[in-house]
């Protein structure tokens, strides 16, 4: 089951005038974009004839530096150039991710062996990347279905920021394997005009549906296999160490209600399914607050649960002989299928799979 997501402030409006910048000051706890990636936005932007100035009354004078940016803020520019650019600059914008776009993660791709390894990277580490959404793959059969779950369903840009990650997901898989992929589904879960949809059709190669259940990408499992010629077998642990430091690094900024919050779960965990209202109860807050609080710090209680589940998951069965059904107990799954569907939803790879590839890393 995908995470809840959590309900966004309405979106400023689309204005090419005098639009007060947005406080792009980052809270310990709030959502954020890696600078690279808001970079690349910024240069597809200008590169369709954006002024700078539009770009500036978003972020203020000076525009964007090398720091990180809000989930916010990025969203904002996406709708400046949205407005300016049209409903297919989504799509655009994707097709001119390079490797730098991503930071860490983008280096770390490289070095994989294979391109399900990479994908299975790009699930672990993408909240190094951006905030602004969370990836999930599963195997089925002959086939993956790759998803993507949007944190602001609800914002002006929502489908243009869908529409930009599987196309940035595309061009990457095509650069990491040397040769074009295409021939897969893709579905979207809004709508576009005709000559949108014919477009991304064309550019994707890709047979795409409209107004489906869930954003999505199916392809067959076989491309998982697929070598990347420029892997580095050496390198590659390396870089997934110090992927790991720089994700545990993440934790000490989130701060206030958002640690609170993850160390209750973390507390309840071994009792059963954790409740935001038994959450509540031990922060002495009603529901509501609680809710309300959560929304103000930019994240969803479902998410959180879902995130200290992954990450005690990963740690118990990295550093643990621990039965892989004594391990989902102590998560608050009732029975081993269920922890097995979750885990695979988070990792890309069953708990044995997981356990047996760090044991032999």
């Amino acid at each position: 089951m995908l995470p809840q997501v959590r309900q966004c402030s309405p979106a400023p409006p689309v204005c090419h005038f005098a639009m007060p910048p947005i406080d792009c000051s980052i809270a310990p706890s709030a959502p954020r974009v890696v600078a690279p990636y808001a970079h690349t936005l910024w240069d597809a932007a200008r590169a369709e004839g954006l002024p700078q100035a539009v770009l500036e009354q978003v972020l203020g004078p000076g525009g964007l530096g090398e720091a990180d940016i809000t989930a916010a803020a990025y969203r904002a520019l996406l709708q400046q150039a949205v407005a300016h650019a049209g409903p297919g600059f989504g799509w655009r914008l994707g097709q001119s991710v390079k490797p730098t776009t991503y930071g860490v993660n983008g280096i770390l791709l490289l070095a994989c062996p294979t391109l399900g390894e990479a994908l299975q990277q790009v699930l672990r580490f993408e909240s190094l990347v951006h905030d602004l959404g969370r990836s999930s793959f599963e195997r089925q059969g002959d086939q993956v279905v790759y998803a993507w779950r949007n944190n602001c369903p609800d914002h002006a840009v929502a489908g243009a920021l869908v529409e930009s990650v599987f196309s940035g997901i595309q061009t990457c898989a095509q650069w990491l394997v040397g040769q074009a992929v295409t021939g897969f589904t893709l579905e979207f879960m809004h709508h576009t005009d005709t000559e949108t949809a014919a477009a991304i059709a064309r550019a994707s190669g890709a047979s795409v549906r409209w107004g489906a259940q869930a954003h999505r990408a199916v392809f067959p499992a076989a491309v998982l296999g697929w070598p990347i010629p420029q892997a580095n077998k050496t390198l590659l642990p390396l870089l997934q160490t110090h992927a790991d430091e720089l994700l545990q690094a993440r934790h000490p900024r989130e701060g206030g209600i958002v640690a609170q919050v993850r160390q209750c779960i973390s507390g309840r965990l071994g009792q059963g399914m954790v409740k935001l209202a038994d959450v509540a109860q031990d922060l002495h807050l009603s529901t509501r607050t609680l809710q309300r609080r959560l929304m103000d710090a930019g994240v969803a209680y479902q998410a959180l649960l879902d995130a200290t589940r992954h990450e005690l998951a990963c740690h118990y069965l990295a550093t643990s002989a621990m039965p892989i059904a004594e391990v989902g107990y102590l998560l608050g799954y009732q029975d081993a299928p269920a922890f097995h569907h979750a885990f695979k939803q988070w990792q890309g790879q069953g708990p044995g799979q997981y356990r047996a590839s760090r044991a032999s890393a």
